[in-house]
């Protein structure tokens, strides 16, 4: 760097002059950076012979700028003061500026001081380049570095008596946020000042970063406080010893204002790992717990998080807690555990169906359990849901389990889930029963008739006691289930003929509905194919114009023995095979439509003989259904799968109705 010395002054000078007058120079008497200066000096007119800076702030402006960078200039100060000491006596001040060159601090000697405001080296003043000229300050922001001006380096004469060196100051993203200067004569001019300023900047910078570091951890520790306060799942924080030292507000309610300070055991029980995280460090996820609260016992899932030292050393552990009957909520909303129809959606005006509805109203204002009897196909689940709908435990989850349809080894484990290693293939998590995820809202047991007497005990214990075990587990977990059931079988029938317990039936029998079949509701059964013609034919996007009187008429008088599925399936397949949406009796299902077909099984009402005198209505049905069936599996040469579909219903279904009817398999129709 050449400073101006007592040997290149002259040639300084005459550059000066030179320059001055006539905006150009002699490029090897000055250095590149102070010639550009000049340049920008000359080009933006600063009067070299006056141009110290007159732009200089009022009192109220000089208050709002210290206001603005209070915390910048609370950091600084304590290294100027440490420069000033240092150069204390020997003619130099220490001055900081904001990022526009404004002076907002100016340390120094009282003689210097006063020097130095006869050119407004003073807070509030402006030492930009385009009003001060060539100076430490406004040449160090527009470089971006530190830069040293000496003497006649500077642009203006009344600054040619000082020696300035200054540095710029950068934040953490690198943005010049500030300059700090050291001024003094032009006689003591020394690269050493620049070196300390250098120094002094750095450590500035250091510091700005340390505080903001400080101040970005204290904005996160206030955040994650205030999510350790507000967050749904309890929290607590222990010490290495296993006592707990914080807890958020969750936590509190479950466990007690007195908690702290308390062993953490004392809550999780003894056989809780909260030691092993402690000693080995580890994370421990999803333990189910049964929580010694103030109210009482909760079934949850726990998760400990072991806190680690600088040193890896563990110091204690965050443990989290939330009710598994909260997290089985959200499992069933989302899973599509939730009832969806109501009382507005079962379809007629028969008064055997109106009297089912109202029965089935005042069930759903009752916390007793519901037995609904009715045919396949009747819309015994649409009663359970909007029974459902109507109760006090209308937002709670409704889980539906057929018993029909599940192999007899795993209806104890869908209802009363398993623990860990139960038996082969089971999940290593082990997983809850229907009862568990269905706690608090309800339990739909369709088929009813058909589940194993073993697990007729164990449904009836559950009934008794409220309590369930998992297979494979010791641990007694409580329930909250209201149970509705539904059957197509004469219970009472079958508690006879011992294939039922009694004491279950009564359990079950408290309120019963009986949903009528659609062949003795009358005119429901017009109400519903229109119903269903507009239903289906908006979800297929088909608009009926026109159904000829004879398919009403024949619809009216079919026996319907898949009831109001096998209705829907029919209206689904007219609609299907109907053009241009107009429907006539060739589009209806053979059995409908023919009296006698050689391709298709005969219509059974065509088969069906008349009721006579003296027998019970329930012996003719049931004459009637089997030579029904019979009918049907000998015009499909014994296809099951084609039967259950024409009759609306599942292939369990129908080798039920064999059984029932004795129909054997020996028949040879498969």
């Amino acid at each position: 760097m050449v400073l101006e010395t007592r040997e290149n002054l002259p040639d300084i000078a005459l550059s000066w002059k030179k320059f001055i007058a006539t905006g150009k120079m002699n490029l090897n008497t000055v250095r590149p950076e102070i010639r550009e200066s000049w340049k920008r000096c000359y080009k933006a007119g600063v009067d070299p012979y006056d141009g110290v800076s007159h732009l200089i702030l009022s009192r109220s402006e000089i208050g709002a700028l210290l206001a603005t960078h209070k915390d910048f200039i609370d950091i600084a100060r304590h290294f100027m003061f440490k420069l000033y000491e240092f150069v204390k006596g020997s003619g130099f001040i220490v001055v900081l500026s904001d990022e526009r060159g404004y002076i907002m601090e100016v340390m120094g000697d009282y003689d210097i001081l006063k020097n130095a405001s006869r050119v407004n080296l003073i807070q509030g003043s402006s030492w930009v380049e385009e009003e001060a000229g060539t100076n430490g300050i406004g040449t160090a922001l527009v470089l971006g570095k530190p830069f040293q001006v000496s003497g006649r380096e500077h642009y203006c004469r009344k600054l040619h008596a000082w020696t300035c060196s200054a540095a710029p100051i950068f934040d953490d993203d690198g943005r010049i946020i500030g300059a700090l200067q050291m001024s003094g004569p032009s006689y003591a001019a020394h690269l050493h000042t620049l070196g300390m300023i250098v120094a002094a900047v750095e450590a500035i910078r250091d510091q700005i970063g340390v505080r903001q570091r400080n101040r970005e951890l204290s904005i996160l520790n206030d955040s994650l406080s205030n999510i350790f306060q507000t967050m749904s799942d309890g929290a607590i924080i222990i010490d290495k010893d296993g006592t707990i030292r914080q807890i958020n507000p969750t936590a509190e309610r479950m466990l007690g204002e007195n908690a702290i300070g308390n062993p953490i055991e004392n809550f999780l029980g003894e056989d809780s790992t909260i030691g092993k995280v402690l000693n080995a460090g580890r994370v421990y996820s999803d333990r189910e717990t049964m929580l010694d609260t103030s109210m009482g016992q909760v079934h949850s899932l726990v998760t400990a998080k072991p806190i680690k030292n600088e040193k890896g050393h563990v110091t204690g552990a965050v443990v989290f807690f939330n009710p598994i009957n909260r997290m089985k909520k959200l499992v069933n909303r989302f899973g599509g555990a939730q009832a969806t129809f109501s009382f507005k959606d079962i379809i007629g005006r028969h008064e055997r169906l109106l009297s089912a509805i109202r029965t089935a109203h005042k069930a759903a204002s009752s916390v007793s359990n519901v037995l609904i009897e009715g045919e396949s196909g009747t819309g015994k689940e649409l009663f359970a849901q909007a029974i459902h709908n109507r109760s006090p435990r209308r937002r709670g989850p409704f889980l539906a389990l057929n018993c029909a349809a599940l192999p007899r080894d795993l209806i104890a484990s869908e209802l009363f889930g398993y623990s860990q290693g139960a038996f082969t293939g089971a999940s290593p998590r082990g997983r809850p029963g229907r009862f568990e995820m269905a706690s608090g809202g309800t339990l739909f047991l369709d088929e009813i008739g058909d589940m194993p007497l073993d697990q007729q005990v164990s449904l009836l214990r559950v009934l008794q006691e409220k309590k369930i075990t998992r297979l494979g587990g010791g641990k007694v977990i409580p329930v909250d289930v209201r149970i509705i059931c539904a059957t197509n079988k004469n219970l009472l029938e079958e508690v006879r003929k011992g294939n039922f317990r009694q004491d279950l039936y009564y359990r079950l029998d408290v309120v019963l509905v009986s949903v009528p079949p659609l062949r003795d509701r009358g005119d429901d059964v017009l109400i519903l194919f229109d119903y269903f013609l507009k239903k289906i034919g908006q979800k297929l996007n088909v608009s009926v114009q026109y159904v000829e009187p004879e398919v009403r008429k024949r619809l009216a008088h079919y026996h319907w023995p898949g009831n109001v599925r096998e209705l829907e399936n029919v209206v689904e397949k007219i609609i299907n095979v109907a053009d241009e949406g107009r429907i006539y009796t060739e589009h209806l299902p053979a059995e409908i439509s023919t009296e006698n077909s050689r391709s298709r099984p005969a219509s059974p009402s065509q088969a069906t003989p008349p009721i006579k005198s003296g027998k019970k209505i329930k012996e003719v049905l049931a004459e009637r259904e089997r030579q029904v069936l019979l009918e049907l599996l000998a015009g499909y040469m014994g296809n099951i799968t084609q039967v259950a579909r024409e009759m609306g219903v599942s292939r369990n279904t129908i080798y039920r109705k064999m059984r029932l009817h004795g129909i054997s398999k020996g028949y040879n129709f498969d």
